[in-house]
């Protein structure tokens, strides 16, 4: 972890109590948010059986007990708005200049907008992404405050509250990861993404939030630029198995993650990565509607599965892992 990071994991650290005190559902042997949004999820979607996939996390010297991951299709609006589901700690795509309110990525809209609800958390968040202008930037000549997929930020939903949840639909605690420009353009840019770039930010995130006492954290699918299209593809297979390759891409990098953080894991019991459940029924027609339709959707599930379960043991996903298929986004070095 280079030295920015573990400063910033240090002083979030200081806060643990914070986000301890949301997390005791999931510490005392309770089913916690993460694991009851995956049944639920399971229930809404049977005809996405094979995009469900959960896995477990070894004991650690300072975790007497095993964690478990789980892949899942769902949405992270659910995991916000149903306090049921809510996990005491999220991470976030965000983009390089750290501009929370940019409409890039996407998926960062889907924090902000419930942050912006609540005034006060709102400014809370804003003088803490002040606080971080003033240290240094990224280096390696890359412009930006963070480096894409390597860099990221810790914030309490708000700082100081004691305990007491804020009462907004979002968690105590967000990291957010870079995975975009302020204006977009990434996605045509795959050389800032690799798998062993977004497996840094995502295992410093789980080490700050697990620092910080989160038992429970979940993470959509980052990096993948799904809701874009790359330049000049008109053709609706090609961005269909673009999207793919990114999607598996991403899957792989978060596991890969998952897995660097997991030997010295003490507080996260739970661990969500979030497969957009809206975005696999339209990729694949809804994969009950014709066989073609199924078979597509089947070949692509066991190639996030697998790529998942690579990641979590330490092992890179590449093109020859999906019949070299996606060497456009895998062979970027």
């Amino acid at each position: 972890m280079h030295r920015r990071a573990f400063a910033l994991l240090a002083a979030f650290a200081i806060s643990a109590p914070v986000v301890a005190q949301q997390g005791r559902q999931a510490s005392s042997g309770q089913r916690g948010p993460v694991a009851a949004m995956f049944s639920d999820d399971q229930k809404r979607h049977a005809s996405l059986t094979l995009s469900f996939l959960p896995a477990d996390l070894s004991a650690t010297k300072a975790a007497a007990s095993p964690a478990r991951v789980y892949l899942t299709a769902g949405d992270l609006v659910r995991a916000f708005d149903r306090p049921v589901f809510r996990p005491d700690a999220a991470i976030v795509p965000t983009n390089t200049d750290l501009n929370v309110t940019s409409s890039s990525p996407t998926i960062q809209r889907v924090l902000i907008e419930r942050v912006q609800k609540q005034a006060d958390v709102m400014r809370d968040l804003e003088d803490q992404i002040a606080a971080r202008r003033r240290q240094q930037p990224s280096s390696g000549g890359e412009r930006g405050l963070l480096r894409i997929g390597e860099d990221f930020f810790v914030a309490e939903l708000p700082r100081h509250a004691d305990g007491r949840p804020a009462g907004g639909a979002f968690p105590k605690a967000a990291c957010l990861v870079a995975t975009e420009f302020p204006g977009g353009g990434a996605i045509d840019r795959r050389e800032l993404f690799v798998q062993d770039r977004v497996r840094k930010g995502i295992a410093g995130c789980l080490a700050a939030l697990d620092a910080a006492g989160a038992h429970s954290v979940i993470v959509p699918l980052m990096g993948a630029s799904s809701s874009s299209t790359q330049a000049n593809d008109a053709q609706f297979e090609g961005q269909r198995v673009l999207k793919e390759c990114r999607l598996i891409n991403s899957t792989a990098g978060i596991a890969l993650g998952i897995h660097d953080f997991a030997a010295d894991r003490r507080s996260v019991r739970e661990i969500g990565v979030v497969q957009w459940d809206q975005e696999i029924l339209e990729m694949f027609e809804a994969p009950k509607s014709s066989r073609i339709a199924q078979n597509a959707y089947r070949a692509y599930a066991e190639q996030i599965r697998q790529a998942f379960r690579k990641g979590l043991a330490g092992q890179n996903t590449s093109a020859g892992d999906v019949n070299g298929s996606c060497s456009a986004i895998f062979n970027v070095q």
